[in-house]
């Protein structure tokens, strides 16, 4: 049975669907296991008892990294005059009818990207639940690729499984290919054109500390495998194609934790005043913030999309209505937070608001991406898109410019509009109110 939001392996991909599949002799799809009960923070004993015997399990190592002819660059398989889509989902693997809606009304894409968290503790079961499709796993598999990160939640079961049950089967796909062409080797990866490069990135290997590896580490680092990467295979320095990093921690927050040295690595890397877009998860809500400088100058524009699967809880645990706790400029902690998606979907146990899942579609050609942000409407068949950004590339010069930024939550059938706050100055006279289309 489905989780539901009350209890919170080998693979082979199949060409007629182009998802995964594992365990040869499973028989049926089981309906989804847990509900959003027990995934949310005021069942602390449901999260208890689902850790308790991976507590003790060694980090899995050696760290795994690309080799051979593979360098960890994925070149995307279309022209890039043509458009090439990219489901991009975080938090997603809970295994619940949310969760489920989520991916598909999110679709069969080109390629599909999961920032991570596999949930509860990302062991082998729970990787084959979600990813596998004779397991009723529901992931959408990419036509050309489909990649996954590793976040905090995998790690609590030392990322074994992560490492040996699901990343052989990650990578780029080619038609009637049981097995991907490229495989993604390691937990981090470029997918790349002449105008775009998105540069995913290995938050959660380091993420936990503490006696029993519990205690979230806020002094997390990129691995050093990865700047070697960095440094010497992808050259940031070197480049002047828009970037677009992912990331399952977020650098920055106005709400919880933060965890700020890969973006001040990411900037050490990056020519003066080169701006980027950063989409990470952990953060169970969609949230958008405007520029925040880097060392190099530039800035950086983060997405908070972890709301894919997770009970997106609405209130604190006292009952005060989350609000952003650092967005004053008076206190020196601004993080130029946009705006964050409040809207209550439903009343959980009559009194636990939860907001809306959702995903995004990342959508590019030639010069230009756009990403439309969609909610998980509970109609079934499609998602409801509720803002939709765009922007361009000068890949001559490296300058990066936001073009557009529409809200689509202005509508009679939609419970509230979103959240906005101060904008900061960006995009503040582009921002416009959309009805749903």
């Amino acid at each position: 049975m489905l989780r539901n939001q009350s209890d919170l392996v080998g693979l082979n991909r199949s060409s007629l669907s182009n998802q995964l599949s594992a365990i040869n002799d499973s028989v049926a799809k089981p309906v989804p296991l847990y509900n959003m009960d027990g995934l949310v923070e005021e069942n602390k004993l449901t999260w208890f008892l689902k850790n308790v015997g991976s507590v003790c399990q060694a980090k899995y190592k050696p760290y795994p990294v690309y080799s051979g002819d593979n360098t960890g660059i994925f070149k995307i398989a279309k022209p890039s005059t043509e458009p090439v889509s990219i489901a991009i989902l975080s938090d997603w693997a809970s295994y619940t009818a949310e969760s489920q809606l989520v991916a598909k009304q999110a679709g069969i894409q080109d390629y599909s990207i999961h920032l991570g968290d596999t949930y509860y503790v990302g062991n082998d079961k729970e990787i084959a639940e979600n990813f596998n499709t004779d397991q009723g796993g529901t992931w959408p598999y990419g036509t050309l690729g489909s990649f996954a990160m590793i976040g905090n939640h995998e790690m609590y079961s030392s990322g074994k499984s992560y490492f040996t049950q699901l990343l052989p089967y990650m990578g780029a796909y080619a038609p009637d290919q049981e097995a991907p062409t490229q495989v993604q080797q390691a937990s981090f990866f470029t997918l790349e054109n002449e105008y775009w490069r998105i540069i995913g990135l290995d938050t959660g290997y380091d993420s936990l500390t503490g006696l029993l590896g519990l205690t979230p580490n806020t002094d997390l680092d990129l691995t050093p495998e990865q700047k070697t990467w960095l440094q010497n295979t992808v050259k940031l320095s070197d480049d002047n194609r828009g970037i677009i990093i992912l990331s399952h921690h977020q650098c920055f927050s106005a709400f919880e934790s933060e965890f700020p040295k890969p973006a001040a690595y990411i900037a050490s890397l990056l020519p003066a005043g080169r701006d980027i877009i950063w989409l990470w998860g952990h953060e169970h809500y969609f949230s958008v913030y405007g520029p925040n400088k880097m060392s190099n100058g530039g800035n950086l524009f983060a997405r908070c999309i972890g709301n894919s699967g997770m009970p997106v809880e609405l209130y604190t645990t006292d009952g005060g209505v989350k609000r952003p706790r650092n967005n004053n400029p008076a206190s020196g902690e601004n993080r130029n937070l946009v705006l964050y998606d409040s809207r209550r979907r439903q009343v959980l146990n009559g009194n636990i608001p939860l907001g809306y899942n959702g995903y995004l579609i990342m959508t590019l050609q030639a010069n230009t991406m756009t990403i439309s942000y969609f909610d998980d409407n509970n109609l079934g068949e499609a998602g409801r898109k509720v803002l939709e950004e765009k922007w361009t590339i000068d890949n001559t010069t490296g300058a990066l410019n936001g073009t557009s930024i529409n809200d689509f939550t202005i509508n009679g059938d939609q419970p509230a509009e979103l959240q906005l706050s101060l904008f900061g100055g960006y995009l503040s006279d582009a921002i416009t109110k959309e009805p749903h289309p």
